[in-house]
C-alpha cells in the first residue's frame, strides 16, 4: 500500500526531535553501495528541513551542497513517509540542511526478516568521527578485494541476530560500543561481509549488554547475501521470509521507481 501526495507544505509531516533516516540518492553515488545516515529534526519549514547527525564531524559529507540528493524516510500519521531532498549546506559540522521537493510518498512500514544464528564475526570499534570510519571501511574493502582477509583479522564464533538491515549481539557490560563501528561477518566460503554500522540501542541483560546496530554503509551484494542466508534459515524451519527490498529504509529508490519499471 502506498500513495503519493502533491503538497506545497512538507512541514506537517516533520516535528522537532523526530528521527529521520537519510539514504544517498545522488546521481554520482556508487550504485553498488547502500549508504545511509540517521538524524533528528532540529528545524523545519514549508520545504526546508535541518537534521542533526550526532556522529557527523567536519568532512562527514564527501560531496558538494547543491549536487547531492538524499531520500528522507521517517514516520508520520501512522504511515511510513519518504521524500527526496537536496542538500543545501552543512553547519556546525553535523547539521544537514535540506530543501525537499517532489512527491511525498506514504507507505505501509514493513519489518525486515531477521534470524538468530551463530557466525564468525569481528567487531572493530573506536570513538572516531564518521569521516574516519568511512575512510577505514574503504581501505578495508580495497584490501579484501585485492589481498583477501588480513592475517591479523581473527573472526570469533558469536551468537548474533542478523538481517540485511543490521546486527544484534551481546557484549560485556563494561564494553559499551562506540557510536560507529565496523563489522566483519563470515556467511559462507567467500569473503566476509564488511559493513559500517551505527549503534541504535542497548540494554542490560544477565549476560551483559545487548546491543543493536544498523548498517549505514554496505555493498548491496552483501545485503543480498545476508538476506539469502536468512531466507534459507527461515524457510528450513517452515517460516515465511519477508524480502528486505520491501523495507524502504533499506533501498535507494522510491516507490514510484518500482511502479515505473512495471
Amino acid at each position: 500500500m502506498s500513495h503519493h501526495s502533491h503538497i506545497s507544505d512538507y512541514s506537517r509531516y516533520f516535528s522537532q526531535g523526530q528521527k529521520v533516516y537519510l539514504v544517498n540518492m545522488s546521481a554520482e553515488r556508487n550504485s553498488d553501495i547502500y549508504e545511509s545516515l540517521s538524524g533528528v529534526v532540529t528545524s523545519r519549514g514549508v520545504n526546508t528541513l535541518e537534521l542533526m547527525v550526532t556522529y557527523g564531524g567536519n568532512g562527514a559529507y564527501d560531496g558538494e551542497a547543491g549536487k547531492t540528493t538524499y531520500k528522507l524516510t521517517s514516520e508520520a500519521l501512522g504511515s511510513g513517509i519518504q521524500v527526496l531532498a537536496d542538500l543545501t549546506g552543512i553547519v556546525a559540522g553535523n547539521v544537514y540542511q535540506f530543501r525537499m521537493h517532489g512527491e511525498l510518498e506514504m507507505f505501509q512500514r514493513r519489518t525486515v526478516s531477521r534470524r538468530e544464528l551463530s557466525a564468525p564475526i569481528f567487531h572493530l570499534r573506536g570513538n572516531f568521527p564518521l569521516p574516519s570510519f568511512r575512510k577505514e571501511w574503504k581501505r578495508i574493502i580495497d584490501h579484501l578485494r585485492s589481498n583477501g582477509v588480513p592475517p591479523g583479522l581473527v573472526l570469533q564464533e558469536t551468537k548474533i541476530n542478523l538481517s540485511a538491515g543490521g546486527i544484534g549481539l551481546t557484549v560485556a557490560a563494561t564494553d559499551r560500543p562506540s557510536p560507529l563501528s565496523i563489522f566483519f561477518v563470515a556467511l559462507d566460503e567467500g569473503l566476509p561481509v564488511c559493513a559500517l554500522a551505527e549503534t541504535i540501542w542497548g540494554h542490560r541483560v544477565d549476560e551483559g549488554l545487548r546491543c543493536g546496530f544498523r548498517f549505514i554503509q554496505i555493498f548491496k551484494a552483501d545485503q543480498e547475501r545476508i538476506d539469502s542466508r536468512i531466507s534459507d534459515l527461515i524457510r528450513k524451519n517452515g517460516g515465511t521470509h519477508r524480502e528486505y527490498t520491501r523495507n524502504w529504509v533499506l533501498v535507494d529508490k522510491m516507490v514510484a521507481d518500482d511502479r515505473n519499471l512495471g
